[in-house]
């Protein structure tokens, strides 16, 4: 399954749960993938990681993990920021 497409569905699951969806996490393999999958002029390494929206206009989030696709809501990133690195 694509990452666009894992996305879509964790965006709808979160929704159902009248929740508000704002960033997608992914890891360096899964950002790779997603880069590869959706043709986005993404690198692993430039400027664009935390600040460009993508999936579902969604905020693009870099995870210091090897997989993770992860759609959150402010309240769960915000946690992750306080005990995880963030790729900026």
């Amino acid at each position: 399954m694509k990452i666009e497409d894992q996305v879509k569905t964790q965006i709808l699951e979160i929704e159902k749960q009248q929740l508000v969806p704002v960033a997608v996490l992914l890891g360096h393999e899964d950002w790779l993938y997603f880069a590869e999958q959706s043709k986005v002029a993404y690198t692993p390494f430039g400027s664009a990681r935390r600040y460009q929206p993508a999936l579902g206009g969604l905020l693009l989030v870099r995870v210091d993990e090897m997989h993770r696709t992860q759609v959150v809501t402010q309240d769960e990133l915000d946690a992750y920021q306080k005990s995880h690195q963030i790729l900026s």
